[in-house]
């Protein structure tokens, strides 16, 4: 449960649920809690009840020096992508710099990361002359070069075209394939396509949690839709 501060209404409502591999797709509409529950799995906000359980560890019953151990596994991307002045290689390294990787490191990583997004050739582009596409790409590249254990996307694929957004879904479900746990909130349909989860919320509780073929029809039936409209 969640309520933001001096608000008297809950925004996270006894989402209860369990994952432990693969692709989570949170599905929803604006306003639904995707982003806030993003937010509670990652640990940058603390439920008002309940708990959020990682690795069979209550995340808010640890002691700070345990619980930063395990919330440096996790890595959260924005929706709107926050990089700082600089080159985007400079963005990309710089996460590995704060954890002690040295230069060598640090640059190999940075390309690996860029090489699979398929933006290596803005390496030494400054962030200030980035499209909106390639800002998002780039934060999901910062997060890949990290190797993070938990991966939380918010709307990954809001500002690409369709060709990047299609390339992007096969990098995901191949990274997940490879062991990396990832929750990705979405409005759109198609990453249910490559989830094996899915979470669908309204007005902050879960409406549905279960296999993401089924998901489609349930958000249908929850919003009263027709078979021809969009879903969101």
């Amino acid at each position: 449960w969640y309520r933001y501060p001096g608000g008297n209404k809950y925004v996270i409502k006894g989402v209860t649920f369990s994952f432990k591999k693969g692709i989570l797709s949170i599905a929803g509409p604006n306003g639904s809690g995707k982003t806030t529950l993003l937010k509670l799995i990652s640990g940058l906000l603390k439920p008002v009840k309940g708990s959020v359980i990682i690795e069979e560890k209550n995340l808010w019953s640890l002691d700070e020096k345990t619980r930063t151990a395990i919330r440096r596994e996790i890595i959260y991307v924005h929706e709107k992508p926050v990089l700082f002045k600089g080159t985007v290689m400079e963005n990309v390294s710089y996460p590995l710099k704060l954890r002690g990787s040295g230069k060598g490191e640090r640059l190999a990583r940075a390309i690996e990361a860029l090489k699979l997004l398929g933006i290596e050739d803005i390496a030494h582009e400054k962030t200030r002359n980035l499209s909106a596409g390639q800002a998002q790409l780039v934060s999901i590249a910062r997060a890949l070069a990290v190797k993070p254990k938990y991966l939380l996307l918010d709307e990954p694929t809001s500002n690409l075209d369709a060709k990047r957004e299609e390339a992007l879904l096969k990098l995901l479900r191949d990274i997940a394939q490879k062991g990396t746990v990832l929750l990705v909130a979405s409005h759109e349909k198609r990453i249910l396509r490559i989830a094996d989860r899915a979470l669908l919320l309204k007005d902050g509780c879960a409406a549905f949690y279960g296999d993401p073929n089924r998901a489609q029809q349930v958000l249908r039936e929850i919003y009263k839709m027709t078979p021809e409209s969009p879903l969101f």
